[in-house]
């Protein structure tokens, strides 16, 4: 049986969670049954800001990469073709006939990210629908439009980590619809947590966040206020990119006379091995139903350095708070860091909770299967 053509559409290749995901499920497909391929809709060093990453860790694979703009060529007709529209009327062929051409090659379109899909449609034709996956990587809780641009009458295929339950109210717009479940997962090379706790005189808390609009920390910096009042030995190192003065974050730590307790730190390439080797007590990061908010919070826990979380709202769930301890108080965020730096036994406790959690539910090798199956069932 030949391999099935998978072709993965992004937007580009610099680090974020969507470029993460897609490079996950690179790696993890079978090769010796899938080929894939990569389309970019914006060449390399498109951003000011953020350098290109995952272009390198796809060629590592094997992965081939192309750029829409190489492939989307004007079409200009030839002679024969004018001459038989003139004459004849004949239809000249599709203006996107160069693209069109491309994706034909292709067994399954997978559209990684939900707002892409809105700068490829114009190129799909009847048959590309029929192989074409949506990985949607934003929900209409965070933004109501999120699926403005999809035609509802027509059927999709999704992918996403969204519950059957959460399926119900996402993509309740849509007439016709499948879903396969995947959610954030990747290979966990370790048996057993890396972290062990450190014997730090000054006690060190991790907060890894962009600094910007999107991702506030300033509730952390309250609750660190109130943590080194009663902890005097204990500094607050953030790491993430971004100018703190810039986004304003200064201003809060000058407010309350931290500049010596807090340290930023700036982007980290390789976070985890930054964490492991900062020795840290504990991290702190951002949380949404009951679960860590992104990429950074499974990483951290796949090592075992224990968490806790600000909870930006969702449905709160009893059995995942003794997993990710997790609050929207300031001084309830600084009571549960004091307890677990203060604390060797209920630390260690919770960071084999937290890795064991991950191990079974984050583990991309548990659920490649179902996509590789999904994909395979729209090629029979």
């Amino acid at each position: 049986m030949s391999k099935i053509n998978v072709l993965l559409v992004v937007s580009e290749f610099y680090q974020s969670g969507t470029s993460r995901f897609t490079y996950e499920i690179d790696s993890a497909l079978n090769k010796k049954e899938f080929i894939t391929s990569i389309i970019s809709l914006n060449p390399l060093n498109n951003s000011p800001q953020w350098m290109d990453y995952y272009n390198f860790k796809h060629e590592e694979l094997g992965t081939k990469l192309y750029f829409i703009q190489d492939i989307n060529k004007p079409f200009t007709p030839s002679l024969n073709q004018r001459v038989k529209r003139k004459l004849f009327g004949t239809q000249l062929p599709n203006v996107w006939k160069n693209v069109v051409d491309f994706l034909d090659q292709f067994d399954v379109i997978s559209v990684m990210g939900e707002y892409n899909y809105p700068y490829i449609k114009k190129y799909l034709t009847d048959s590309h629908r029929k192989k074409l996956f949506i990985h949607p990587q934003n929900s209409v809780y965070q933004k109501a439009d999120n699926y403005s641009s999809f035609e509802k009458a027509l059927s999709f295929n999704f992918v996403s980590a969204f519950t059957k339950k959460d399926t119900l109210f996402e993509f309740k717009e849509f007439e016709f619809y499948k879903h396969t479940y995947l959610p954030l997962s990747f290979k966990i090379a370790n048996d057993k947590p890396l972290w062990r706790k450190p014997k730090n005189k000054v006690k060190k808390i991790g907060l890894f966040s962009r600094l910007g609009r999107t991702k506030p920390i300033d509730s952390f910096i309250y609750s660190f206020q109130i943590l080194s009042n009663h902890l005097p030995d204990v500094e607050l190192h953030i790491f993430g990119s971004g100018d703190p003065e810039k986004e304003g974050v200064l201003r809060y730590v000058r407010q309350l006379n931290l500049q010596d307790k807090i340290k930023f730190r700036g982007h980290q390439e390789k976070m985890v091995e930054t964490a492991l080797h900062e020795k840290l007590d504990l991290v702190w990061l951002h949380g949404y139903h009951s679960l860590p908010g992104g990429w950074a919070g499974y990483d951290i826990a796949s090592v075992g350095i224990p968490q806790v979380f600000w909870d930006f709202g969702g449905t709160e769930s009893d059995e995942l708070s003794q997993v990710f301890p997790m609050t929207n108080n300031v001084e309830r965020m600084a009571v549960l860091s004091k307890e677990l730096i203060e604390n060797e036994f209920e630390a260690i406790k919770l960071s084999n909770t937290q890795f064991e959690y991950t191990v079974q539910n984050q583990e991309i090798r548990n659920y490649i299967v179902e996509l590789e199956n999904a994909y395979k069932s729209i090629v029979k």
